[in-house]
């Protein structure tokens, strides 16, 4: 694995790691972890022939925080990011919150995407009564007070824990997480080498204390509020949209919504999967994103 943050022309840094070589993949991570969440994408890399890029948005990993204004903000950074790497073209690949990133990227920059693929991803405005079937989650969203409280325990569970993963899906944090999970996706939450890469990606998010804490309740916040961009320019064909019919961190409607706002859009659900569907179809995924 390669990382290495880098400066933007505004002072600020940018983390960002790669696994694999062939065919370049920027990868958009999940809300409340890192660029590290490529790793759980090694294989993937390895047998599909591709480059894995993961980066830190603002605020999480090595990237300086930065007050979410718009989701568009972070496609500045995306850009600079791969005029450095020498890429005018490249796949896309975005797994929950990070698929709504991926989305503003897509909807902005179609010309520089070869294929987009979202995999468990929220329908913005995202609908809080059904966020995560966690508390926490809605605090996040409705009381951003209540919400950093919950963030900042999750955070100090996590730390404690010290790469324990055990140890964190015993305390009061990782409980929540397992309950809601789908039977499907517990087979990952409770697989230790699977968890241990997670594990490590989610207390890379908090690496920069409390501003790692404010990233997580300000991108929820975000998440509540319409699309800030038309789908309009997308060509068809070019978004793959998958989701589980059992996601119980973002209901399968997500997906559905997607599905209509992009004209010419692949929407697959998969029966009887959870969110973690990104993860058990790498075959499919490959050939995609190979495409």
């Amino acid at each position: 694995m390669n990382q290495q943050p880098l400066v933007l022309p505004e002072g600020r840094r940018l983390g960002y790691c790669t696994v694999g070589e062939g065919k370049p993949v920027v990868y958009f991570h999940g809300t409340a972890s890192s660029r590290l969440e490529a790793l759980l994408l090694e294989k993937l890399a390895r047998t599909a022939g591709l480059q894995i890029i993961g980066v830190d948005r603002p605020g999480y990993g090595l990237s300086t925080f930065k007050a979410i204004r718009k989701l568009l903000d972070f496609n500045d950074d995306v850009n600079f990011l791969v005029d450095r790497l020498g890429l005018s073209e490249f796949a896309i690949l975005g797994w929950s919150g990070g698929g709504v990133f991926a989305l503003s990227y897509l909807a902005c920059h179609p010309e520089r995407v070869s294929k987009a693929v979202v995999a468990g991803a929220p329908a913005l405005p995202f609908d809080v009564s059904t966020a995560h079937d966690m508390p926490m989650a809605r605090y996040i969203m409705k009381i951003p007070y209540l919400g950093n409280i919950a963030v900042g325990r999750m955070r100090r569970q996590i730390l404690r824990a010290n790469g324990d993963v055990a140890a964190f899906l015993r305390s009061g944090q990782g409980k929540q997480m397992l309950h809601a999970c789908s039977a499907s996706d517990l087979k990952f939450f409770t697989d230790p080498a699977w968890m241990a890469l997670m594990f490590q990606s989610m207390a890379e998010a908090f690496h920069q204390g409390g501003d790692g804490v404010k990233t997580v309740v300000m991108e929820h916040q975000a998440f509540m509020k319409p699309w800030p961009f038309s789908f309009s320019k997308i060509p068809a064909g070019k978004l793959v949209i998958w989701h589980g019919s059992e996601d119980r961190t973002c209901r399968v409607v997500n997906a559905e919504l997607i599905a209509k706002s992009v004209a010419g859009s692949q929407l697959e659900i998969f029966e009887g999967r959870g969110h973690c569907v990104l993860f058990e179809n790498f075959e499919k995924l490959g050939e995609l994103l190979s495409s």
